[in-house]
This record gives structure tokens, C-alpha cells and sequence, in this order.
């Protein structure tokens, strides 16, 4: 699929889609601001590590993004219907890597179960901090699996399709290099691979938490495969009531 064309499916897709009214998705800065990769998962770049055509995509369709720059705390969820929290840094990709702190886990398991949607995107073993972001995602029955996954020699690609509702049709998602998922109540698997929970959805209180151990919608690989219809149907449903 070229880009153009996977850009054209986006907003063709997500034309009709009944999102809430003045919807805020917001996009954590703080705890992924690489200074040796400035553009690396930020809504505005021309690299192809940015997600500056996931932004362009939901700017189509009257989204407000915001990117937060500070801890996060209970006044700043508070505009916002979904959080996207992504490749948390490492002492390696950044001189004073932020972590995250148990205030900002008490205070983002609150906005979720108050109807926050909450996205975590981390990354394989080696690519982001494992140890914080799973204080978070164990609130809610996740974790990240601090390996690589499919396990083979060179790049490792996954295309692979599941049972749920963002797969239907048969769309196969392509992924590169993902963390597994570890699962407990209330996370469920959304795809697995021969065994290995690869995404995950919890329902908390009012609210949604879905994981995937790849950052994937950044732009080198959104128009791969399905990527761009899943991610809409994703989306769908986390901002749709």
C-alpha cells in the first residue's frame, strides 16, 4: 500500500466515524523526549519515526492533539478523552531519562476508571525502560515483557491477524520487534502469535487500556499491511461510547 493511498483509506475510513465532540487525544512527551532522536514518536516531524501522519489523520477529522511536557497529574488528563504514553526513555536515548512516578500511576488509574482511554505502545528489550512502565500497566492487569518477539535472526517482523472486532475481515497487522504481554484480569489478549499475547484491551471501571509492545503507528510503518483500517477500527473503539 503506497502512502498516499494508505492516507486516503485513513480518512476515507474515519470520515464517518461518530467521535465524541471536541475530542483530545493527547500524546505523553515527557517520558519519551529522546535528545539524541528529538522527532522520535512526536506528532510533528518528517523522519520516519515521527507519528506526524497519525496526527495529520486525526487533525482530518476535527481531533485536538496535545502533547504533555510536564508529570502527568490529574489536571492535565482532565481536557483529554485518550492518552497515548509511548517508548518510555532510557538512560541510553537520553542524558535524564523521566520515569514514571507512583503519583502519576495513581493519577492515570483514576482517569481510566473514570472513562480515560489510555494507549501504551512500548518497545522490544534493549528500546525502552520496562520497569516503570509496568508499575503502570500492572494496574490493570498488564505487563511487558522485556524480550523480542518473533524470536529469529535479523529483523523481526510479525504479520499476524485475530478474532476481534479490529481484525474483522481478515486485516493483518504488520509489527516489528514487539515486547510480548503478560496477562492477567482484567486484560484480555486481542492478538496473539502461536501462544504469545502480542495486544491487549482492559476494561477499567468506565474506561479502556490497550497495550502493544511496539510504538507501530509511527510513519516508517503505518501504511504497511492493514495497519492503517486496524488502527481505525482501534480507534473507533476507544473513542466512540
Amino acid at each position: 500500500m503506497t502512502i498516499r493511498f494508505a492516507a486516503a483509506v485513513l480518512l476515507a475510513l474515519t470520515a464517518a466515524l461518530p467521535l465524541r465532540a471536541q475530542t483530545v487525544v493527547g500524546l505523553d512527551g515527557y517520558h519519551n523526549n529522546e535528545s539524541k532522536l528529538p522527532e522520535h514518536y512526536q506528532w510533528e516531524g518528517t523522519s520516519d519515526g515521527s507519528f506526524s501522519k497519525l496526527a495529520g489523520q486525526f487533525r482530518a477529522h476535527g481531533v485536538e492533539l496535545r502533547t504533555l511536557r510536564a508529570k502527568i497529574d490529574r489536571a492535565a488528563l482532565a481536557p483529554l478523552n485518550l492518552l497515548i504514553i509511548v517508548d518510555p526513555d532510557t538512560p541510553d536515548e537520553t542524558p535524564d531519562p523521566k520515569y514514571i512516578e507512583d503519583s502519576e500511576i495513581d493519577a492515570l488509574e483514576a482517569w481510566v476508571k473514570d472513562g480515560g482511554r489510555l494507549v501504551l505502545l512500548g518497545n522490544d528489550k534493549g528500546h525502552a525502560e520496562f520497569t516503570h512502565l509496568n508499575r503502570l500497566a500492572s494496574r490493570f492487569g498488564i505487563r511487558f515483557l522485556e524480550e523480542t518477539y518473533p524470536k529469529v535472526s535479523g529483523k523481526a517482523i510479525l504479520v499476524a491477524t485475530g478474532p476481534h472486532e479490529i481484525f474483522a475481515g481478515g486485516l493483518n497487522a504488520y509489527l516489528v520487534e514487539v515486547a510480548p504481554l503478560e496477562l492477567t484480569a482484567p486484560a484480555q489478549a486481542v492478538l496473539t502469535d502461536k501462544g504469545t499475547n502480542i495486544m491487549a484491551l482492559a476494561k477499567v471501571g468506565r474506561g479502556m487500556v490497550f497495550a502493544l509492545g511496539d510504538p507501530w503507528l509511527y510513519d516508517e510503518y503505518i501504511d504497511r499491511n492493514d495497519n492503517v483500517a486496524i488502527a481505525t477500527k482501534l480507534f473507533t473503539l476507544l473513542l466512540t461510547d
